[in-house]
């Protein structure tokens, strides 16, 4: 994680890399199947989870929490440049982070849930993810949360916990009796 040992993004895309094949093996000496096995996070870290699934794919299913970094792209150049700094992007090299530039077939399912008002990836970034996916004939899932902001998801932060965690398991248990 930035700040607590990763000097950049790709030290943070390595470090999950690692924890999916850790996994895996993990997984393999109790005799889970790979159909089995998702992967997920909130904000940077769905982005990783994303990331991960799109460039290295080992799991069977992605769930994303608000993730962050879908289409860096469309902010506006002053906005990248500090997305960049702060995630430790080389100076223009956002689009080798940004998750739509991934899109192609072959990617597990997604379930995506994000808040219509989050301020740090507005909801078209996300519906604009989201439809490239399915374009390119991938499952990608999006729940939208009206009025909710970034990190909408957390115990205590609003009225969505439930749904989300209920919405979550409605997703991996699909998946699971689909194979």
């Amino acid at each position: 994680m930035l700040g607590q040992g990763a000097a950049g993004i790709d030290d943070c895309v390595s470090d999950v890399r690692r924890a999916v094949v850790h996994v895996r093996r993990l997984a393999a000496l109790r005799g889970l199947e790979k159909q089995c096995l998702a992967s997920g996070g909130s904000s940077a870290g769905a982005h990783l989870a994303l990331l991960a699934a799109m460039t290295d794919p080992g799991v069977a299913a992605v769930v994303a929490l608000n993730p962050a970094g879908l289409d860096l792209l469309a902010f506006p150049p002053e906005v990248r440049r500090s997305i960049e700094q702060r995630a430790g992007i080389a100076a223009g090299r956002a689009i080798d982070y940004s998750l739509i530039e991934f899109v192609r077939p072959g990617s597990p399912p997604m379930l995506i849930q994000h808040g219509t008002a989050d301020e740090v990836e507005p909801i078209d970034h996300v519906r604009r993810f989201r439809d490239a996916m399915v374009l390119a004939g991938n499952e990608c899932t999006l729940l939208e949360y009206d009025h909710a902001e970034h990190a909408f998801h957390y115990p205590g932060n609003g009225r969505h916990f439930d749904d989300v965690i209920d919405a979550t398991v409605r997703f991996l248990l699909d998946r699971i009796a689909a194979t």
